[in-house]
């Protein structure tokens, strides 16, 4: 697999990730679906310089990705589930830097209707420990 090719596997699975943290109490808000749209412009985009195919710089595949879940109403478990069968398999990808940008972005969707609640703390201490095994 090339490199562009392992980001956007990466970060379609990370907009899996950030969609299960905001669905994890039954409803994406508009709010977390604005704050995840600005981090990916302001934190990830730059972060890397892989590109697929057509030109699209493979960080916008986080908000694509999230944008499908949501459309479809996936499971926030299932959407959870596969950004970690994807963890697992591109640990090596994942240096602290990256974790604590993927940990950062959570919280600010978390935070973005105005607190975390219990679902949402539940799935941001899941992604902790799914980043320490």
């Amino acid at each position: 697999m090339s490199t562009a090719q392992t980001y956007i596997d990466i970060y379609t699975n990370l907009g899996f990730l950030f969609y299960s943290v905001a669905a994890g109490d039954g409803r994406v808000r508009g709010e977390e679906v604005e704050t995840l749209k600005e981090l990916v412009k302001e934190r990830w985009m730059p972060l890397e310089e892989s590109r697929d195919e057509f030109g699209v710089d493979a960080a916008e595949y986080i908000a694509m990705s999230f944008d499908y879940a949501n459309d479809n109403g996936l499971d926030a478990e299932q959407a959870y589930q596969r950004f970690a069968d994807a963890y697992r398999e591109h640990a090596k990808r994942f240096d602290q830097r990256m974790k604590r940008l993927v940990l950062d972005t959570a919280v600010a969707i978390t935070d973005a209707f105005g607190h975390t609640n219990k679902s949402e703390h539940a799935a941001l201490s899941r992604v902790q420990l799914l980043f320490r095994s």
